[in-house]
């Protein structure tokens, strides 16, 4: 038993003590749908506290989150190989499928990185997870008495509103604005949010409140309208898998010629009209099923990760997700995202900069560039005939 015990602390040990920087991390699993867990979590600097909250979900029955653990670790920036352990660790009660929980951080962390390693010393692997600290304090948005940890909530979640003066009222702003989709990657066109746009309505109410909204759409909230502190986010109802006929026709817009994508919209929830026009394009029914089942995986993923001011599948890497698929390579470098591909379909590289606006502080752009034109259109080539 003593032998066991031995041999188990020296695997652990060797799947956690071989230094590294961040910024040399490849993080592709972050995105990859196949993993055996999602992890999803959020720094929030309230004006008294700093915590992290973190919720690790299992992917499949199969899973024993039990041979996972977590251990958390600061860093002073993307360079520094090795950290300090967190040790003010709150766990809540756990679940078969699920581990959550907080940790506390003192108020000199801010502008530093906090690390997740997730480990499994039966498998000898490790997930390494980074985020910097905010600054200053920020508000957010909790659902159903949590801190939010992803990036959209549902039609009718109990959303509560903190970080805001409880003295003070509330003002949330709605947009039912269809936002556009993000354009090819060798377009010149801008794909910059606004940092001004017009909500179509308004109303007030206080923090003590939990709001159940019942629109879909974007809200952001604040106490004062003319100044840059706030917090935003969307209210999805057939969401991140795209279910209904009507949800499906925008996705597409990315494969589809200007008259199918038209088509497309005309059918609404008409499903033999949708049904007729995918087969149109794929050529015939066992074409449409892989075509369908494997194109709105990528929709769905792009969706849980992307998720912005607009729908995860119209941001600029929700596109280059869904058309090229989950990159060999993933780097992180605070103020940018670079994806590396390297595979039969395709080989290249594309680069996101961060470009932070009150509506979402993690808006990430692609860097389009005219060389991109060539190879687009191969891939949309392919999933037409759904080689994928």
């Amino acid at each position: 038993m003593r032998k066991l015990f031995v041999f188990q602390l020296l695997i652990l040990c060797s799947i956690t003590a071989f230094p590294q920087a961040l910024r040399t991390i490849n993080y592709n699993y972050i995105y990859r749908a196949a993993e055996e867990f999602s992890f999803n979590w959020k720094i929030i600097h309230g004006n008294n506290q700093i915590e992290a909250y973190y919720s690790l979900e299992r992917a499949n029955d199969n899973i024993n989150l039990a041979e996972y653990d977590i251990l958390w670790e600061i860093r002073k920036d993307l360079g520094e190989k090795e950290g300090i352990a967190l040790t003010n660790v709150i766990y809540d009660q756990s679940f078969e499928s699920t581990k959550s929980g907080k940790v506390i951080l003192n108020n000199e962390a801010t502008g530093q990185y906090v690390v997740a390693k997730i480990t499994n010393a039966t498998k000898k692997r490790m997930w390494i997870y980074s985020k910097q600290v905010p600054q200053t304090p920020v508000p957010y948005y909790s659902i159903n008495n949590k801190p939010a940890v992803k990036t959209y909530a549902l039609i009718n979640d109990s959303v509560s509103l903190n970080g805001f003066d409880s003295t003070k009222p509330i003002i949330v702003s709605y947009y039912n604005d269809e936002f556009p989709s993000a354009a090819p990657p060798f377009s010149t066109a801008q794909a910059r949010v606004a940092s001004v746009i017009k909500s179509d309505s308004t109303f007030t109410s206080t923090i003590e409140k939990p709001i159940a909204f019942t629109r879909k759409g974007l809200y952001l909230v604040q106490q004062d309208t003319a100044s840059s502190l706030g917090t935003a986010f969307r209210i999805e109802n057939d969401y991140p898998k795209l279910a209904k006929i009507e949800s499906l026709a925008g996705p597409l817009i990315y494969i589809c010629t200007k008259q199918e994508y038209e088509k497309l919209r005309a059918a609404k929830n008409d499903k033999a009209q949708f049904d007729k026009i995918i087969l149109s394009i794929t050529g015939n029914s066992d074409r449409a099923k892989i075509f369908m089942r494997n194109y709105f995986r990528n929709v769905e993923m792009a969706n849980r990760y992307f998720s912005s001011y607009k729908e995860g599948w119209k941001t600029d890497r929700g596109m280059i997700f869904i058309i090229f698929g989950l990159p060999e390579e993933v780097y992180l470098f605070g103020d940018r995202e670079v994806w590396e591909y390297k595979n039969n379909a395709f080989s290249g590289r594309f680069t996101f900069v961060k470009s932070a606006t009150l509506f979402d502080p993690e808006n990430y752009v692609l860097i389009r560039e005219k060389s991109y034109q060539d190879k687009w259109y191969e891939m949309i080539d392919l999933w037409r005939k759904a080689r994928f």
